[in-house]
Parts: structure tokens; C-alpha cells; sequence
């Protein structure tokens, strides 16, 4: 399944040092030009760390960075009828572009959208879950990564008690 990789789900993993999931568990991830160059180039520039992580992830795992033709942000607009912020237009302008059927996202207005528009919606502590029930963590392991997920500020404490119970039920199950 082709999915498109948004800038937060890229720094919430690299945070929790657990980017590899991503293609362990999506063989046709892209990440459209504009993320790369906000979440690498700039984070680059910034010195933060993260960006490093992010760089070296992409490159050793041959993630495919796209570009979006101009035509495709114009039907995206047309299609809404408003601008969004740069970064979301790319990533769902190359989502229509490459035919994807999914968008990882933690930033909860971009996912709204995407879903309005047909998208499969997944975030990073979806992904942890789906690594759970395919055995790729413990439980253990799980509830670790929700838990660093929190303390990096990437999810709330609420919505985290709600994965870790949903997390126990692949765990006892």
C-alpha cells in the first residue's frame, strides 16, 4: 500500500528512536519534497538533532522523496476551496498524486482532511499498535514507546492510557 509520511509522525518516531517501523510496516512509503526540507534541510540548519535521525533513516532505508506538481496543489485547492499550510498541501497533493491509500499523520487538522478526502489516516501510536499485533514488539517494548511518546510531548497522557489498553488486549489476547 502506497503511503504518503507527513513531517510529525517522521519526528515522533525519530523521538522514541524508532523510525525503522515505518518500513517494516509500509514497503511503499514517500515523503513529499517539502517535509524532507522542513523535517532534515531546516532541522539541519536549526542543529536539531532529530533531522540527523530523519536524514539517515531516509536515505538507508531508500525512502522515496517526491516532488508535487503545481497542477495537483491547484486541483487540491480548487477541490477544498482554501490554501492550507504548505507542508499539508504537499502531503495531500502528492497523496493524490501517487494514488495513495494512506497518509501516517499525528497533526490531527491535516488528518480531518485527509480523511474527507478518502485517505486512510494512521499515527504513530497506530503504528506502535500495529507492530504490537503483528508481533513486533512486547508488550513491554509497547508501553514503553507510548510512554516515551508522552514524554516527548508527541501524545497526551489520555489518549496514550487509551492505546496501552488497547495495546493489552493484543498482549492477553
Amino acid at each position: 500500500m502506497k503511503t504518503i509520511i507527513d513531517t510529525s509522525t517522521l519526528i515522533s518516531l525519530a523521538r522514541i528512536s524508532y523510525l525503522e517501523l515505518i518500513s517494516k510496516l509500509r514497503r511503499e512509503a514517500v515523503i513529499p519534497d517539502a517535509v524532507y526540507e522542513e523535517a532534515v534541510v531546516r532541522g539541519q540548519e536549526k542543529g536539531i538533532a532529530d533531522a540527523i535521525v530523519i536524514k539517515s533513516f531516509i536515505d538507508r532505508h531508500g525512502i522515496k522523496v517526491a516532488n508535487t506538481e503545481s497542477s495537483y496543489i491547484k486541483n487540491l485547492r480548487k477541490k477544498l476551496n482554501r490554501v492550507l499550510a504548505k507542508g499539508d498541501e504537499m502531503v495531500l497533493s502528492l497523496a493524490i498524486k501517487e494514488k495513495a491509500k494512506e497518509i501516517l499523520t499525528d497533526d490531527d487538522g491535516l488528518g480531518r482532511i485527509a480523511r474527507g478526502l478518502g485517505f486512510g489516516v494512521t499515527a504513530s501510536a497506530d503504528l506502535l499498535i500495529e507492530g504490537l499485533r503483528a508481533r513486533m514488539l512486547s508488550g513491554q517494548e509497547f508501553e514503553v514507546l507510548i510512554r516515551g511518546l508522552v514524554i516527548e510531548n508527541r501524545l497526551s497522557s489520555v489518549v496514550a492510557e487509551l492505546y496501552l489498553l488497547e495495546g493489552k488486549e493484543y498482549v492477553e489476547g
